[in-house]
């Protein structure tokens, strides 16, 4: 009989559709992210429109300062949902695809609950904001800059897939998945606020289950880098640590670079999270940040030694390690 002749599919096609079901890892934890579901309308809101009444002014836009912050990383649901199309375009395996979709709605869900906090604290900060003095009018601008510099990290973002793989890209966000895990659990742990002692757990459990697929994907192609793509890895953690430090931790000296933003962003922004903590958000102290961050790298770093991988020195975590020099903007992966 002769062979019908049939059609070439284009690249980079999100066709011809595959199944594979052999890796028994990834698997365990997609069915670990549908049985870890949660509805951030289900929090109790009303308890906190209840506390937010007893606050003062200052209190509630510190607050919502902090959440507003905090959405510059959280608004990352379009940063997973192109990851989405990217790995069909790329011929993924199917448990990696099927994880994306899951981090895809958890990152929105994370978004929604900054939004919903700020709507109770301070509606329509920070563009809908009026300031009624200078303290006010800086905390709202140093939100306005942080998001103008995820705006110029998008594009970024988006051409990275034209210029590295995917294992390198999602080992990027090792790093600052580590961390988080451990910041949103010490605020669930530190709030006085019933809502956010909720919403802090749950978003620290999703946390966890976003490093354990960001470590499945590095040791799936880890083996494989050549030097030059380790190297790469390598710097890529340091970024990782410059972007997300603004909110985990605080912002790294030498970052400007890397972060554009007005001379007055770290009097304002201290001066925000001690209103923020005294009022009851839970924020950890410094020291307790450096030292979530100081075992979120020693635990990544443990993770990437089995491959010959290394880490780079971070002086501010006293951590020593390869320097990788300057972080520029336009050579990095922004880690959201």
């Amino acid at each position: 009989m002769e062979e019908e002749e049939l059609p070439e599919f284009p690249p980079d096609n999100i066709y011809p559709a595959s199944w594979d079901f052999d890796n028994e890892l990834e698997w365990k934890l997609y069915s670990r992210a549908k049985r870890e579901q949660w509805d951030e309308e289900a929090l109790n809101w009303k308890r906190l429109e209840e506390v937010a009444g007893g606050l003062d002014r200052k209190q509630r836009l510190a607050m919502a300062y902090w959440w507003a912050l905090l959405s510059t990383f959280d608004n990352a649901n379009p940063v997973f949902s192109y990851a989405v199309v990217k790995a069909h375009e790329l011929k993924e395996k199917t448990a990696v695809r099927c994880l994306l979709n899951t981090i895809a709605y958890d990152e929105n869900r994370h978004n929604m609950i900054c939004g919903m906090c700020i709507n109770r604290l301070c509606p329509g900060f920070p563009m809908n904001f009026k300031p009624q003095d200078e303290i006010e009018r800086k905390a709202r601008a140093n939100i306005i800059w942080t998001w103008y510099n995820g705006a110029r990290y998008w594009k970024a973002y988006v051409a990275s897939y034209q210029k590295y793989t995917t294992d390198v890209l999602f080992t990027s966000f090792m790093m600052g998945e580590a961390a988080a895990t451990t910041v949103f659990t010490q605020m669930s742990r530190n709030t006085k606020i019933d809502t956010f002692r909720e919403a802090f757990s749950n978003i620290a459990r999703d946390e966890t289950r976003h490093y354990a697929f960001t470590h499945l994907v590095m040791a799936d192609g880890a083996a494989k880098m050549n030097d030059e793509r380790k190297k790469l890895v390598t710097k890529q953690i340091k970024a990782g640590f410059i972007f997300l430090s603004l909110i985990t931790y605080k912002l790294p000296e030498k970052s400007n670079t890397f972060w554009k933003l007005p001379p007055y962003f770290n009097e304002i922004n201290d001066k925000m999270e001690q209103i923020a903590a005294d009022a009851g958000l839970g924020i950890p102290s410094i020291q307790e940040r450096e030292e979530a961050w100081r075992s979120a790298v020693l635990k990544v770093g443990a993770a990437l030694k089995r491959y010959d991988i290394r880490l780079p020195e971070i002086p501010e975590l006293g951590v020593s390690g390869d320097d990788v020099g300057d972080i520029e903007g336009d050579e990095i992966v922004p880690v959201f």
